[in-house]
């Protein structure tokens, strides 16, 4: 009898550690979506990424697309995490570039009310047309 009372207080606990990792390790989106222009025409091909910057170990790249023919783009990307997510969007570029090596890059950081907890995305952060011929004053050059 005690036996069978020990066994049923160990599956009990193991259950609810099980439900307790799945709550903390909870899965969460964000995801952009705008449109990219270099002076007065769409910009194709630029590489948007979203990343989820870590002040401890490697970033982590959460999604990545490219912008189409009239330079429209939504970027998606999710990952499990205890910790909330720092996410940067990171736009990658040519516009304007005479020839220069490697692509200009701007990071721009995503506000966390964009970052959904949950099965799915809820809420786009719609980030507008973006001139890219504009200099960024933390625009760097990311070759690939």
């Amino acid at each position: 009898m005690e036996l069978s009372f020990l066994t049923t207080i160990i599956l009990f606990l193991s259950h609810v550690s099980y439900g307790i990792c799945l709550i903390a390790f909870r899965q969460q989106w964000v995801g952009v979506k705008g449109k990219l222009a270099c002076n007065n025409k769409p910009l194709e091909g630029a590489v948007v990424r979203l990343w989820d910057k870590n002040l401890v170990g490697p970033d982590i790249l959460l999604g990545e697309t490219k912008s189409d023919v009239n330079g429209v783009y939504e970027a998606i990307g999710g990952l499990q995490s205890v910790f909330p997510l720092n996410v940067h969007l990171r736009i990658s570029h040519e516009c304007d570039d005479r020839m220069i090596p490697c692509m200009r890059t701007v990071d721009l950081n995503v506000p966390s009310k964009y970052v959904s907890r949950g099965p799915e995305l809820e809420t786009w952060l719609d980030a507008g047309q973006m001139n890219m011929a504009f200099r960024y004053p933390d625009e760097t050059r990311v070759c690939n």
